[in-house]
């Protein structure tokens, strides 16, 4: 038992965190906590909040916020996982499900990661042919090979991954803030559609791909692994501190998870001024944008997507390799697995599928993909034995059962109305 403890990961609230490129002194929660929010910002969001606001107004705008607190909760949990016993969920589900499990289980996380790269590389190469011109799948290509370049110069020990994606992060944030400043917004109704409100069946697809898009099972691989402890052969901390580092962890989980929501919250009302067939494409609604607000704001929409194409491109890179460090249990070759995680995106670039539809499809995806991650990190978070003094409280696994239960609803009731 005390050989046990004395391998237990330490999960301090003082140490800093250098992130992992080694450049950012931080509290260590926090961090990993701001990288995995941009998995709540990535292209996909943009894609279905755009068109949500533009069709439907405020309509969405509850079940952005239901998201957004939903995502509070599981990536505190997440974040718990990896603190508490230095593995991420990876790592745990191919473990506790060996064989027939390990493999579905598997199969599921790469998908959402194909999912993911998906979103990215199409969101990264509309933003460049709304800036530069590029041909889609030239800009496919590029975000690719800038995903390539990352993980060449984090193999080489150069890169500074956490400090490019928190600048990155802060260009989504103000531009999209910025958008919103400057639009002609109904407060009166803006606070009205925070009461939830029935939906009929295009706004029930919208709605499902919003919970797809903000609450993205790759971020709680990633978040799980970004927050893991280290043993550094010094004594096991106490209950106490193990309880004010779990504190730390729900303020620094709710700073970056309102940071997200706010993000996702202005896609939604600025778009819902738009002219409601700005809500077919990005496109679209660039143009509607330039024409209503001037090019600066179209100029400055397609800034905060490339940004958001690249960062997102960045925690895809690391969520693959935590994705296979975990389940795969023998190293590939990154850069074969990269290349054959960003075919699908390629392919569907290159056979002519719409873009902004391929975005809100690959959320959707994920939605359905997301309780297959959730109910492994309930299980095991719930488990004293494995958490220690921060086991999840019971109000805290029932708020994440429901969590999942309204998700599973969500697709049910998608599946029921013909998509």
């Amino acid at each position: 038992m005390e050989e046990q403890v004395a391998q237990r990961p330490r999960v301090s609230e003082r140490s800093p965190e250098r992130g992992l490129g080694g450049t950012i002194s931080a509290p260590r929660t926090l961090v990993p906590a701001l990288l995995a929010a941009i998995a709540y910002v990535d292209p996909g969001n943009f894609g279905v909040n755009i068109t949500s606001g533009a069709e439907h107004g405020y309509a969405l705008v509850w079940v952005v916020v239901f998201a957004s607190c939903s995502a509070m909760v599981i990536q505190y949990i997440a974040a718990k996982l990896g603190m508490v016993t230095g593995k991420s969920l990876a790592e745990h589900s191919a473990e506790r499900f060996p064989g027939v499990g390990r493999l579905l289980l598997w199969a599921q996380a790469e998908l959402v990661v194909i999912m993911t790269d998906l979103a990215e590389i199409v969101g990264g190469a509309i933003a460049l042919r709304l800036l530069f011109g590029m041909p889609l799948m030239a800009g496919a290509v590029c975000v690719t090979l800038f995903s390539l370049v990352v993980l060449a110069l984090k193999v080489r020990g150069r890169s500074h991954f956490d400090s490019v994606v928190l600048v990155l992060l802060s260009v989504i944030i103000g531009s999209l803030v910025w958008q919103v400043l400057i639009a002609d917004v109904d407060r009166v109704a803006l606070l009205h559609s925070m009461v939830p409100s029935p939906l009929d069946a295009s706004a029930a697809l919208l709605a499902v791909g919003i919970v797809g898009a903000t609450v993205m099972p790759h971020a709680l691989h990633f978040h799980s692994a970004a927050s893991r402890g280290h043993d550094d052969g010094t004594v096991e901390v106490s209950q106490a501190a193990r309880l004010r580092a779990g504190r730390r962890t729900v303020r620094s989980v709710v700073v970056a998870m309102s940071v997200a929501g706010v993000a996702n919250i202005s896609l939604v009302v600025f778009s819902a001024a738009l002219p409601s067939e700005a809500g077919a494409s990005i496109e679209t609604a660039y143009a509607a944008l330039g024409a209503g607000a001037g090019q600066i704001a179209a100029t400055m929409l397609a800034v905060a997507l490339l940004a958001s194409g690249l960062a997102s491109t960045l925690v895809g890179v690391q969520t693959g390799d935590v994705v296979m460090q975990g389940f795969g249990r023998r190293p590939i070759a990154p850069l074969l697995r990269r290349m054959v995680a960003v075919v699908p995106a390629l392919v569907i670039l290159g056979i002519g599928i719409e873009p902004t539809n391929a975005l809100v499809w690959s959320q959707v995806v994920l939605s359905f993909a997301l309780p297959g991650t959730l109910v492994p990190l309930l299980l095991f978070t719930r488990d004293r034995h494995l958490m220690g003094a921060l086991v999840n409280h019971r109000l805290t696994t029932a708020v994440a059962a429901l969590i999942t239960a309204v998700i599973v609803g969500l697709c049910g009731y998608l599946v029921l109305t013909g998509l």
